[in-house]
Order: C-alpha cells, then sequence, then structure tokens
C-alpha cells in the first residue's frame, strides 16, 4: 500500500506564513489567541497577559492589541473564566422577588455586570413561607460562583456569610437588617429618611403621628424610627410609644394588618399621619382604610419609604422617601467585581446613599375637628 505523500517542509512553512499575513485563500481563518501571537510575533501566555488587563509593556500592548482589531479576534469568556479558576457566574439570594423595589436592583446590578460579561444566577432564599438557603449554600461550597450578593442581609443568613468567608468569596450586603462584614455594603441613610417624614408631616400641622415599621431588628427600620422620632421632637411633637409598631416582615399584608388594627380605634385615637415601613405596606394600608369608609388624606396622611413605581400608580400618589435604589445596586455590583478582580477580599467597605423626599397626594393639612 502507498504512502500518503508528506507536505515537504518548504510548503508547511509557505502555509504558516500565509495564515501569518492574514491570507484566508482557499480557507476560512478564524481568528484564535494562536494567530495573535504568531501575528504580533510574541508568545501566547503574552496575548493572554494583554486580554487579562495584566501587566505588558506600553510598546508590547499595544502591539498585540492592534493584532486583536486588525483580527477581530474576541477571547472566549468560558475559556478565560477556566484559565481565571472562575465561573463567570456572581450569586444573587433575596427572600423574595416579588417587588419593584427588587426590580431596581436588578437592574442596577445587570448594568453593572454587562461590561465583566458576568452571568447572575437568582435564588429566593423564602419560597411558600418557608426559609431555605440550601441552594445558596450549594452555590458557595461547591464553587459555582465568584461572588455573592444578599440583599436584606439578616441574621438567619449568617451561615451563607460563614460559608463564604471560609471558601476566600467576596460578598456584597444590599441595605442589610443586621450589621455583618463584608466586602462591601451599601444602604441608604434612613436616619435622615425619618427626619424629612418628620418635617413635612409637622409643616403640614400633624402633632398625632404613627410609625408602622418593618421587623423591629431591622436596622432600616430602627433608623427610620430614629429619624422620625428626633425630626417630631424638634417641633414639640412626642410620637407616644402606643403608636410605634412592627411587622413581621416588609409586605403589603403588613399594611394591611395595622390597617385592621387601626380601624379598631376610635376616631379620637387615630393618629391623623401613619409612617410606614416601605411603600408595599403604605399601600396595603391606605386600600384597606379607604376600603373601609375613611379618605386618604382627609382622615389620615400616609408616607411609605423607597419610592418604587408603586406609589405613583395608585390614587392618591403616594408620599415617600426615595432611595436610589438602582444607583445603589450599581455601586454594589462594581465594587464586588473589584473584589473578585483582586482576588484578596477587602472587608468591611461601605457606601451611604442620600434620600430625598416625594411628595404625592396621600400627605395633607389634619382636618380640624
Amino acid at each position: 500500500m502507498a504512502e500518503t505523500p508528506r507536505p515537504s517542509p518548504l510548503a508547511a512553512d509557505r502555509r504558516r506564513r500565509s495564515v501569518a499575513r492574514g491570507d484566508t485563500r482557499g480557507a476560512t481563518q478564524k481568528a484564535t489567541i494562536h494567530l495573535v501571537a504568531e501575528k504580533a510575533d510574541v508568545a501566547i501566555s503574552t496575548v493572554s497577559r494583554v486580554i487579562n488587563g495584566r501587566c505588558v509593556s506600553a510598546a508590547l500592548k499595544d502591539r498585540v492589541q492592534r493584532v486583536i482589531d486588525e483580527l477581530g479576534y474576541s477571547p472566549s469568556v468560558a475559556a478565560q473564566s477556566l484559565a481565571q479558576r472562575r465561573t463567570g457566574c456572581i450569586g444573587l439570594a433575596v427572600n423574595s422577588t416579588q417587588s419593584l423595589w427588587f426590580s431596581q436592583i436588578l437592574a442596577g446590578l445587570e448594568e453593572a455586570l454587562a461590561p465583566s460579561k458576568k452571568s447572575l444566577i437568582l435564588a429566593s432564599l423564602v419560597l411558600e413561607n418557608r426559609f431555605d438557603p440550601s441552594t445558596v449554600l450549594a452555590w458557595v461550597l461547591e464553587g459555582r460562583v465568584d461572588g455573592l450578593i444578599l440583599v436584606r442581609y439578616s441574621q438567619r443568613d449568617r451561615p451563607l456569610l460563614d460559608a463564604a468567608a471560609k471558601a476566600g468569596l467576596p460578598v456584597a450586603l444590599m441595605t442589610p437588617d443586621v450589621s455583618a462584614p463584608a466586602d462591601f455594603t451599601v444602604r441608604s441613610d434612613n436616619v435622615n429618611a425619618g427626619r424629612l417624614v418628620a418635617e413635612h408631616l409637622a409643616r403640614l400641622g400633624h402633632r398625632e403621628v404613627a410609625f408602622a415599621g418593618g421587623p423591629a431588628e431591622s436596622l432600616d427600620t430602627r433608623h427610620r424610627l430614629q429619624g422620625l422620632e428626633a425630626g417630631l421632637r424638634a417641633h414639640g411633637i412626642l410620637l407616644a410609644p402606643e403608636r410605634v409598631w412592627f411587622a413581621p416582615a416588609y409586605a403589603r399584608e403588613s399594611g394591611i394588618q395595622y390597617a385592621e388594627a387601626f380601624l379598631r380605634l376610635s376616631p379620637s385615637e387615630r393618629a391623623t399621619a401613619v409612617v410606614l415601613g416601605n411603600d408595599a405596606m403604605a399601600i396595603g394600608f391606605m386600600r384597606t382604610v379607604i376600603q373601609s369608609g375613611l379618605s386618604v388624606p382627609g382622615s389620615v396622611s400616609v408616607v411609605g419609604f423607597d419610592g418604587t413605581r408603586d406609589g405613583e400608580q395608585v390614587w392618591p400618589g403616594l408620599t415617600t422617601v426615595v432611595q436610589p435604589t438602582q444607583r445603589m445596586a450599581i455601586a454594589l455590583g462594581q465594587a464586588l467585581l473589584e473584589s473578585i478582580e483582586k482576588r484578596q477580599p477587602d472587608r468591611n467597605t461601605s457606601a451611604e446613599f442620600a434620600v430625598e423626599l416625594l411628595v404625592r397626594e396621600s400627605t395633607a393639612a389634619p382636618r380640624r375637628q
């Protein structure tokens, strides 16, 4: 049987130089890191360093980049992640995804992560009213994410934080309910948020104010109450202890529950203004008292927190304190990416964002008796 002729060394060298020149006659050449290295006359490791932003001289970087642009080479994100022992995924854990507030967080994180080409994977920690962190814990223990974001972190989430710390996994916290060590924490200025509400209600003439917050252990709730009390005191108004109430969750159902208790009071016992833990609670409260025959703001003025679009889609429009949720999420995502790139978590960095009061139709001067 005759041997298959082998190409001569001269022909092979001619073909190699043809490829290096970008001559694709007779074949379609796909740009690869090998081709970039050959055309730039550098090692493949040098091309890799340029692509990953590592230390390379300016002249060498320019030379390699010109070849990359000329060939239209696009590095494989999957290959990069594999080489760096990364998954290309960021884990996002939240109690519930069923709110416009969460959609603002998601929009901000997507914007922050887009340039890095990293994917966001999502898990709810509470399903069918049952807390179950097993999915998120598996992400951490099995090395399936490069970083972890916890929204409204609470004490029951501590095993997740401990597991992430043990794995050396960067962690970012969005408006945590309790203080905890993390690479980056973002929240809004909730003490000032309470003061802004107090100032608004005092100027309208309200002296009988009630506060129905979220969970008693929540930092957001405690700080908003602190600011509200201080702001009212500055106007000689006392927030009576019997008019302070805490809900089990920041949910519309909590607002309804408080409204039912409010309606059981005699008219003389009711506050003329009610400040609720967030917009969802405020809308649940408003709907319930209006259905009972009271008017908002005629019978009671109502204020919420967060500034979600829910508040502009109801009538009367909800007066609320706006926190820049999407900008907060962008800052969170960018900081987490930085921690991932450094590979050495820098714990306990935080940012606090300013808030503003948005006055709508749900607040007015109290009716004179």
